[in-house]
């Protein structure tokens, strides 16, 4: 069985049977409304502490046609994401891609973070401000300019060699019902992205659980949480892993840094 349910929705009917018992216990025998008041938000403050102390932590592996395999972390809280690639660009510094996403208002802040053999190192993550995320954003975020195309194809070419660069103009258009299947123990809708006129991806999503929110390129328009997605150039990328976490991720640099230590066992 999946834990697909946030905790919150576990825990809270239980805490509001309690309350209402309470209530009615608070009536029937005159309890002294300062001690019923003090109950009640020892039971709120339990309740907000339970349900921030557990995340989730997704895993998606994507595979290239060739073989090659790279992985998405993502730790994902209320309100708060962390997501990192471990596919690094070749001979050059090794970057990682990571972004701290933002549920409410909708945006990401793209994370400065280096893999170096004897540590981690994290730029500044409090201090920058959350871009916006909408479908223009994540369009504009999927058209790289010309100049960085032809030198990122160079550098790619020798290892990736089946990697697909968008340089056509972006459509992002998403028809989200063209069936239906099991993928493992989720039930999937199969929608369909068009990235461009020629490049596409097929895409089975799960509303048993809504985690869309922690991407930010297609899969944050798709309207529940990506199971498995396959490209038109071969390209296939599924959830691996879907668990829970008590790490409480934080928009800190320390506790971003904790969490991809976790990511990469570091």
């Amino acid at each position: 069985m999946n834990p697909i349910k946030n905790r919150r929705e576990e825990i809270l009917p239980i805490f509001l049977s309690i309350y209402n018992n309470l209530l009615n216990f608070a009536f029937t025998q005159k309890m002294n409304m300062r001690k019923f008041v003090i109950l009640s938000c020892l039971m709120l403050v339990t309740n907000m502490l339970v349900s921030q102390g557990t995340s989730k932590y997704l895993v998606y592996k994507e595979i290239a046609p060739k073989g090659q395999v790279n992985h998405l972390h993502i730790l994902a809280g209320e309100k708060l994401a962390l997501t990192c690639s471990d596919m690094k660009i070749p001979n050059t510094i090794p970057f990682l891609n990571c972004d701290l996403v933002s549920r409410k208002p909708a945006g990401y802040k793209f994370l400065n973070v280096v893999d170096r053999p004897d540590g981690i190192y994290v730029g500044d993550v409090v201090n920058p401000k959350f871009e916006k995320l909408s479908r223009q954003t994540i369009i504009e975020r999927s058209t790289p300019d010309s100049a960085f195309l032809i030198v990122l194809n160079e550098i790619f070419a020798e290892k990736y060699p089946d990697s697909t660069f968008v340089n056509k103009p972006v459509i992002m258009k998403f028809t989200p019902n063209i069936g239906s299947e099991h993928i493992g123990d989720y039930a999937c809708t199969i929608g369909k992205m068009q990235i461009t006129e020629s490049y596409s991806c097929k895409i089975w999503y799960t509303k048993e659980m809504s985690y869309n929110w922690v991407f930010t390129d297609k899969f944050w328009l798709v309207p529940g949480t990506v199971v498995r997605a396959e490209y038109s150039d071969g390209n296939i990328y599924e959830l691996e892993k879907f668990e829970d976490s008590n790490f409480v991720l934080q928009e800190t640099t320390e506790s971003v840094r904790e969490a991809l230590r976790m990511f990469f066992n570091r």
